[in-house]
């Protein structure tokens, strides 16, 4: 089912190494192509399976993370744009992406090739730093002027969440929300969580936010330490656009001195300036992940929140 599979890992895991030459072993004997990132094919001592990149190794027929959960929305922003389904074996603390042990994986890889996991398709979102134009050049003297010259300078898609937060003083940021081009409210806070149903379990619920189902479709946005008990989570709808403007509180730093970033997934930042715009909505792409028919959400919340 699977001719070509990608692998990413976190190399710095004590057992990568391991688990890299054992899955070289198991593909030679059922004929699969491995594309490996190029520590993990030195690792293995195999240049052959060097992958070209990250692409090039994301658009194999599955690709495969050995690593915690940051490997895993790493791969899958990488896999999006090819609908490349992800096997993620957990190395990790918590592990609410994983669907493998360490020391099953032989066994579900041959569960896989068999047919019998099953693909979940988890929202991702889009976020964009939005910057008025430095200048624009009027076509001819009758052509109208845009009412708004915005401009894309940087974001990403992510699967967790995209943070609007304050990058180092410690002050107060004044954060703007408008929701499908209305104001909804300002928010007096060290910073902004607009989050998938996926990342809930991660930084907004660090924030307050609720834990939510990764087939509910919604975006939830979480204040972090706003400065007002009115300030709650909300939900919204999955296709809601959300745009955040963000300035210091008080007038005691000058604006064109706003230190400030937008980050997605926790491993993508841009930084912003004063009067940028922070675009956030639902992608087109998905992240698809394999999960074995007995996986279960709740099992695995009881389990790493020990609940019981």
């Amino acid at each position: 089912m699977f001719r070509t599979i990608g692998v990413f890992g976190a190399s710095h895991k004590p057992n990568v190494a391991g688990l890299v030459r054992e899955m070289v072993l198991w593909a030679a004997r059922r004929d699969v192509e491995l594309r490996l990132q190029p520590e993990l094919a030195d690792m293995a001592g195999r240049d052959d399976l060097r992958g070209k990149s990250d692409d090039h190794i994301a658009r194999s027929d599955l690709l495969v993370t050995f690593s915690g959960d940051g490997g895993v929305l790493k791969a899958a922003r990488a896999a999006a744009p090819h609908r490349t389904p992800i096997l993620a074996v957990d190395l990790g603390r918590l592990g609410f992406l994983s669907a493998v042990r360490p020391d099953d994986v032989e066994a579900a890889f041959e569960r896989l090739m068999r047919g019998e996991f099953h693909i979940q398709e988890r929202l991702m979102l889009d976020a964009r730093v939005l910057r008025r134009a430095s200048s624009w050049q009027q076509p001819s003297p009758a052509a109208p002027r845009p009412a708004s010259t915005w401009e894309a300078v940087g974001g990403s898609i992510g699967l967790n969440d995209a943070v609007v937060a304050k990058s180092a003083m410690a002050r107060m940021l004044r954060l703007s929300i408008s929701i499908d081009g209305g104001l909804t409210s300002q928010v007096r806070a060290d910073g902004l969580i607009v989050s998938t149903p996926t990342g809930s379990t991660a930084y907004a619920l660090a924030a307050g936010g609720p834990i939510v189902q990764p087939e509910v479709p919604l975006l939830l946005i979480c204040p972090i330490c706003a400065h007002s008990i009115a300030q709650r989570p909300l939900v919204v709808a999955p296709d809601a656009v959300i745009d955040i403007d963000a300035e210091w509180e008080n007038d005691e730093a000058s604006a064109g001195s706003l230190q400030s970033m937008l980050t997605v997934d926790g491993q993508v930042g841009v930084p912003l300036r004063s009067g940028d715009r922070v675009r956030i909505q639902r992608s087109p792409q998905v992240a698809c992940l394999m999960q074995p028919p007995e996986s279960s959400f709740f099992a695995r919340l009881r389990e790493k929140l020990h609940w019981i």
